[in-house]
């Protein structure tokens, strides 16, 4: 009886998940998850990490070759510079929706963030392995990004891209 009642609960929780995802919703996934999918046979582009949870990891491509090889790690204040836009071009958006939501700047201007504490999934991990002076372009998917969750001018389950410049570790634990 207690396994029957398991798998019915399992498996409502399981259909009210798919079932709260609206056929708008679930297309911009498939169309994002799609882009995602392609950019592993475009020539440049790298993986960090291993796939998750059985979706992959982050791509990225660099812009701007670094000569230090000073990798910032989880705790450090570093100071970026970025511009972000989804995979369809449609939407440019500022930093004041995408990390420090209190705070307005504007495309590419500098700011300080912690890394570990104040970014999205997708940027605590990648800034982890990108050298103080590089510059490059970042393919987050919606999981490591808002999820499910819409953000001002971001719809859910959006990939997220961002021309990211790691200008300095300002403060290292």
């Amino acid at each position: 009886m207690k396994k029957n009642c398991f798998v019915l609960l399992l498996s409502s929780i399981f259909a009210f998940g798919f079932s709260s995802c609206s056929s708008t919703d679930t297309a911009w996934r498939d169309s994002n998850l799609s882009f995602f999918d392609s950019l592993k046979n475009r020539e440049g582009i790298h993986e960090i990490g291993d796939s998750i949870n059985g979706f992959p990891g982050l791509y990225y491509e660099v812009l701007k070759e670094s000569t230090s090889d000073t990798l910032p790690i989880i705790g450090n204040q570093v100071l970026v510079s970025y511009e972000g836009w989804l995979f369809n071009d449609t939407i440019k958006y500022d930093s004041k929706h995408v990390l420090l939501r209190t705070e307005a700047f504007d495309y590419n201007e500098k700011f300080q963030l912690t890394v570990g504490n104040d970014a999205i999934t997708g940027w605590n991990l990648i800034l982890q392995h990108m050298p103080v002076g590089a510059k490059w372009r970042v393919y987050i998917p919606y999981y490591l990004g808002y999820g499910s969750t819409a953000q001002t001018n971001i719809p859910a389950y959006s990939t997220l891209i961002f021309d990211i410049t790691l200008k300095k570790i300002v403060s290292q634990n």
